[in-house]
């Protein structure tokens, strides 16, 4: 499979408006204010031009230009959006001059209390920011994770306008309808033994998976086939799980033990039921989902026997590479 390289990002800006130390205060200080650039920006694999909750950022300071101490002048700060721009909740004072800075994001912003949806590696830990992330078992709750970072900044600097990179770090699922010879129903379209929980270190190429490979997520679309459809028709690819239904997945190799599910009702010999159809999700041609990308599944269901083709593509809409799936 010819790889397309992550062509999404979503840039954020930061403008400091003089603040005063190196440290949070509650009395002293002043707000960083941030403005977000998000062409080409999707979620959810349905397009939005605008983020709809808060960013997450830490900030590291630094004698020399090797960031690699603590999060200690900013750590899970949460930016809301204020009037037409976003800004930090706290105040902060301006770093000492002569010192290095950098700023680490990701989206959405999670509290670390109670059992978050995103869990950080602790202030008190040296490094690069990291993420714990399960995936929830309810499609609706599960997340479009980003995450990025700015260049080192020197502290010397007023330092206007940083820029911070966001990437999506998770991957889309999402289904439609190839040839279907029979008219009925797609009731549920499950993935069955796949990875649901990991950690990603900001700046590593990939998820630190967990060992297990029990993760089984539905969606349940309804979805009626009134007759015969063809792939190759104009109307023939319709959206059968996507949008708010789209499958938002830890990037993994496919496991060998992976399954797409499929519970069909349809009518055969006057006797209505529902079939359950299944195939293998690890093929020749797709053996990983990579982040970045969405993958469409387009569904066949001939004489009650399942197959299916993928498509992939970059996050955002683009050039589209097709790719066969051998059974």
């Amino acid at each position: 499979m010819k790889k397309i390289r992550l062509a999404a990002f979503l840039a954020l800006s930061i403008t400091a408006c003089t603040p005063k130390d190196n440290a949070t205060a509650e009395t002293a200080g002043e707000r960083w204010y941030f403005t977000f650039s998000t062409e080409e920006l999707t979620v959810r694999s349905a397009p939005e031009n605008s983020i709809t909750g808060s960013v997450g950022i830490s900030a590291y300071i630094s004698d020399t230009e090797d960031i690699s101490g603590r999060p200690e002048y900013m750590w899970n700060e949460e930016v809301v959006r204020s009037g037409a721009g976003w800004n930090t909740l706290n105040s902060f004072q301006k770093p000492e001059a002569g010192r290095h800075l950098r700023f680490q994001a990701y989206y959405p912003y999670a509290p670390q209390t109670g059992t978050p949806a995103i869990r950080l590696s602790d202030s008190s830990v040296s490094g690069p920011m990291s993420l714990e992330y399960e995936v929830p078992s309810d499609v609706a709750g599960q997340i479009d994770l980003m995450t990025g970072e700015s260049p080192v900044l020197s502290t010397d600097a007023e330092n206007k306008d940083v820029p911070v990179t966001m990437y999506h770090r998770l991957s889309a699922i999402r289904f439609v309808t190839g040839d279907i010879g029979l008219a009925g129903t797609i009731r549920s379209i499950s993935l069955i033994n796949v990875h649901k929980k990991g950690a990603y270190r900001i700046g590593d190429e990939g998820w630190s998976l967990d060992s297990g490979t029990d993760g089984v997520f539905s969606v349940y679309p309804d979805y009626v086939v009134e007759g015969v459809t063809l792939a190759e028709d104009p109307d023939g690819r319709q959206e059968v799980a996507g949008g708010d239904n789209t499958f938002i997945m830890l990037p993994q190799p496919i496991p060998d033990e992976a399954r797409l599910q499929i519970r069909y009702e349809a009518e055969i010999d006057g006797v209505t039921d529902i079939h359950v159809l299944e195939t293998k999700l690890k093929s020749k041609n797709i053996q990983e989902w990579q982040w970045g990308k969405i993958y469409t599944y387009q569904i066949s269901v001939v004489s009650l026997a399942l197959e299916y083709e993928t498509f992939v593509h970059d996050w955002e809409p683009g050039v589209q590479a097709d790719v066969d799936i051998i059974i």
